[in-house]
């Protein structure tokens, strides 16, 4: 795990961009992609009779047809929930930064003050009262010290892992959405002629296929280190109530009667 880098309207704003670039290039391939199937229907029988498929059987058309259209609909499976609940992430992210600001430094500042005298005048103590000081009140309190900013270090650097591991999922997902978009795009410019139109949509088909198969397998990987990142609430929890340097549950007391 690492520290939160940045700021959190940095990584927010990611994924808004994200998000919009997800929703407008996931709207245009369907869009370019409905009118490819149009331009082919439209067409089919002029290139059948016509015999200007270049051989092509109209059923191998439309088989490619139906490939792609799988090959999308497999991303838009991907897609419509990360649209629809992207909210949780933001908010993923901005109590991460939250904590770090709020609980981690602050907790980490205490560590040099509970090093320092309360007042000089105990510098001069001596005898037995001193030496318990020292050996008995202050020790504990700076082992606690010690052990509150490393659990404070660690919940922040958890919150974080699984913020970002988010934030790549959504930018992944929109750079690959992009670059299938823009081949559902050329396919449709290129199938503007009556004769191109089998060749456009056999290149889509290729193409399609082994984009959206790539797309998965990156996105997977991002996503095994979200459920990997969100299995270490067990490590979360486990440190949460190790109570070594809290006896009884409790912060060690300076002075006890």
């Amino acid at each position: 795990m690492t520290e939160p880098t940045g700021t959190a309207s940095e990584h927010t704003s990611a994924v808004d961009r994200a998000i919009t670039q997800i929703q407008e290039n996931a709207d245009k391939m369907v869009e370019d992609f409905n009118k490819l199937v149009d331009r082919w229907n439209d067409n089919r029988w002029w290139l059948i009779v016509g015999g200007l498929g270049g051989g092509i059987a109209a059923w191998m058309i439309s088989d490619w047809l139906e490939d792609i259209k799988n090959a999308l609909n497999k991303m838009l499976d991907i897609v419509r929930p990360v649209l629809a609940h992207h909210t949780p992430v933001i908010s993923l992210i901005n109590i991460s930064f939250h904590w770090l600001d709020a609980v981690k430094k602050p907790v980490s500042n205490m560590s040099p003050t509970v090093q320092k005298y309360a007042t000089e005048n105990l510098a001069y103590w001596e005898g037995g009262t001193a030496s318990h000081y020292k050996e008995q009140v202050v020790p504990p309190q700076m082992g606690a010290t010690d052990a509150l900013a490393a659990k404070a270090g660690f919940i922040s650097e958890w919150l974080y892992g699984i913020a970002q591991s988010n934030v790549d999922y959504v930018t992944e997902l929109a750079t690959v959405i992009g670059t299938i978009a823009g081949e559902v795009t050329t396919a449709l410019i290129e199938a503007a002629t009556v004769i191109d139109i089998p060749w456009a949509i056999q290149n889509l088909a290729q193409a399609a296929g082994h984009l959206v198969e790539t797309a998965v397998n990156n996105l997977t990987s991002i996503a095994q280190r979200i459920v990997q990142a969100g299995g270490n609430a067990r490590a979360a929890v486990s440190d949460k109530v190790d109570e070594s340097k809290f006896p009884g549950g409790a912060w060690p007391q300076a002075v006890k009667g």
